[in-house]
């Protein structure tokens, strides 16, 4: 199952480069400053300009302020789904319990991605990249955009958009039948679920 999108024409141009501690402003308003990137609202963002049918901007450069800079703020907002969401990150990321994290990713991580492109909406993946007891790991945790899914018996291949490695088609997530998660681009990943709220049906839902 592919519903179409691709990284190269429907993400963002620039990659998710963002000064650490940046500081972060939504209409001029000061909320804060980056810690850990912008990941979960670049794919949100492109993911609701997708099903609109809306093309993203041009810009090659990461924005620091401005009209798109305050979308990626709100986009990062609703990815988080606030408090729950980091507090979910802090549970899947506490040693040792190799085996829980595997069966999220068989459980939880496949079966929402099918539901999301059955409906024929990419779903936002939160990839679960360290495992420690230390809470201000939670920033190394990641969101990606996935947007295919092909399933043989010796496993699963997942197309993903990662705001990490713009315009690259060619990123997945290999999942072995024991819930093992391999990243094509390099990055750890130890298991993923299906995060954010769900996108809405736009004018793409159900074409694939």
């Amino acid at each position: 199952m592919d519903l179409g999108f691709r990284p190269s024409r429907d993400g963002f141009r620039f990659g998710n480069s963002w000064p650490r501690g940046a500081p972060v402003t939504l209409a001029g308003l000061p909320l804060g400053r980056v810690h850990g990137g912008l990941c979960g609202g670049m794919a949100y963002a492109a993911r609701e300009a997708w099903l609109a049918g809306r093309p993203l901007p041009d810009d090659r450069v990461a924005p620091a302020r401005g009209p798109l800079a305050d979308r990626l703020w709100r986009a990062q907002l609703a990815s988080l789904r606030l408090p729950l969401g980091p507090l979910r990150y802090l549970w899947f990321q506490l040693p040792p319990a190799d085996r829980r994290r595997r069966r999220l990713t068989l459980t939880r991580g496949l079966p929402g991605l099918r539901a999301a492109l059955a409906a024929g909406t990419p779903a936002l993946v939160g990839l679960v990249r360290v495992v420690s007891w230390d809470p201000r790991q939670v920033v190394q945790h990641h969101v990606v955009l996935g947007y295919g899914l092909t399933e043989t018996a010796a496993g699963a291949e997942v197309a993903v958009y990662d705001p990490n490695h713009p315009g690259d088609d060619t990123v997945r997530l290999l999942v072995t039948p024991d819930g093992t998660v391999t990243h094509t681009g390099g990055s750890r990943v130890v298991a993923f679920t299906v995060v954010g709220r769900p996108g809405r049906p736009g004018r793409r839902a159900g074409r694939t």
